[in-house]
């Protein structure tokens, strides 16, 4: 396509509107360099067109770098926003672990408050009760004293009695009158005097006791107050373990973070040395409250070693029995004895099953040997121990059959020792070679017997 060909002032020829913007703008700069070197000169004439089409470049030119600079102000704007907003976050972050840390010490004093208000309420109540006592036993001395005051005042003589009525008219009853009474005859009558003495030696003995009951109550309630002040006993002995065994207590506290264990049997040994230590204080819990004890692992440790021994105890108790111990026990006695250890050992059986998922995380946390609690640690060893239990009960068994020559009892004990094995080998989940042989020698026995 041909493109318009346009003229310019001075007689020259512009191709396209382009040409012209770019023609033209150069002259323009070119203006004040000129003007500078010479004298002034009348500026060439810019046809109108010429300038609009350089205006409309020009605001193209402005257009498309406000476009190309508006998404990068945007994302100027987005970034600080965004900036903005993490601290804010932040902030807010920080200032609720603040809150959280102030609620924390917050509950710790009312922990402690609550606990002093109870205090405060137990010493008051005592107090109370102790003014009550005092206020009864002083009432019933100035009772006492007030009757005795009586008591020992002058009674005023009494008025003299009316005299008797006149006798009846002798003319109406028909007889002579009587004769008149004889006068009182003072001297033969006897006087009772005022024991002065004793009445002072009464009113000095209540006194006394008065003054000792005074006396106790006081000293109840220095007591009282005493302990209230931190001057008991107790609390003062407490405030020497805190003085003097600090060292102590510290090397425990550095023992029980810092060992490490092998098996339980070490825990075994390390919590009955700790007990040792511990039993030296006054007041074990009053005197650890007052250090950084680590009561959690303590306490774990303690139960692992005393849920270990008692199973272990169990364990040994049926480990000894037998049946050739050469006591004079009858059979049924004997039985009994048997069931009641296999009891034992499913009662222990269970405590240990929930033990291992209560307890056995917080155990792993600490550092505890909890292999012991698997299936292959003592567990494999109760249900040893319950087949061992059947083996002594079917063997009790045969050797009262044996001893029974008139067969009159042998089935019901047959029958109980199947029951008894058939719950072993349940409980066990199954019998070893023994404990079979043991059986079959039983059913053997018993046939010939009922045959």
């Amino acid at each position: 396509m041909k493109q318009p060909v346009l003229s310019n002032s001075h007689g020259g020829r512009i191709s396209s509107p382009s040409v012209a913007a770019r023609t033209r703008v150069p002259r323009a700069a070119a203006a004040p360099i000129k003007e500078a070197s010479s004298s002034p000169a009348p500026a060439p004439a810019t046809p109108p067109r010429a300038r609009r089409l350089v205006r409309v470049s020009t605001k193209e030119e402005r257009v498309v770098t406000a476009a190309a600079a508006k998404p990068k102000r945007h994302k100027d704007d987005t970034e600080e926003e965004m900036r903005k907003l993490r601290g804010e976050v932040e902030a807010l972050r920080k200032e609720v672990e603040r809150l959280q840390l102030v609620n924390t010490e917050l509950e710790c004093d009312k922990s402690g408050l609550t606990h002093q208000l109870a205090l405060a309420r137990c010493t008051i109540t005592r107090l109370q009760e102790q003014h009550d006592i005092h206020k009864a036993q002083t009432a019933a001395a100035q009772r006492s004293n007030q009757k005795d005051d009586a008591m020992s005042r002058p009674q005023p003589p009494k008025p003299p009695s009316p005299p008797p009525p006149p006798p009846p008219s002798s003319k109406i009853l028909g007889r002579a009158p009587a004769p008149p009474p004889p006068p009182p005859q003072h001297g033969k009558i006897s006087t009772v005097n005022k024991a002065t003495a004793l009445v002072e030696m009464y009113n000095s003995l209540n006194k006394r006791d008065t003054k000792k009951a005074v006396a106790v109550s006081a000293a109840h309630h220095n007591s009282i107050v005493g302990e209230l002040q931190n001057r008991s006993t107790h609390l003062l002995a407490i405030k020497t373990d805190v003085e003097t065994k600090g060292e102590l207590i510290n090397g425990l506290i550095n023992k029980v973070h810092t060992n490490t264990y092998t098996d339980v049997e070490q825990v075994l040994t390390f919590v009955d040395w700790l007990d040792q230590q511990l039993s030296t204080l006054s007041d074990e819990t009053g005197v650890l409250k007052h250090f950084s004890w680590p009561e959690k692992k303590a306490d774990a440790l303690r139960e692992a070693a005393f849920e270990y021994r008692d199973l272990k105890c169990v364990v040994t108790e049926v480990s000894s029995l037998s049946v050739d111990d050469g006591s004079p026990t009858s059979c049924e006695a004997t039985l009994r004895k048997i069931s009641s250890l296999l009891d034992k050992l499913e009662k222990s059986m269970k405590r240990l099953l929930s033990l291992r998922s209560s307890a056995m995380p917080c155990y792993k946390q600490f550092g505890i040997p909890t292999e012991w609690m698997l299936d292959s640690g003592i567990a494999s060893k109760i249900k040893v121990a319950s087949v061992a239990l059947a083996k002594v009960h079917m063997k009790r068994v045969l050797k009262e059959i044996v001893a029974d020559t008139g067969g009159g009892n042998t089935a019901a004990l047959v029958a109980q020792s199947v029951r008894f094995t058939y719950r072993v080998h349940q409980f066990a989940g199954g019998l070893d070679s023994e404990a079979m042989r043991a059986f079959e020698e039983l059913t053997q026995r018993s046939r010939l017997t009922t045959a």
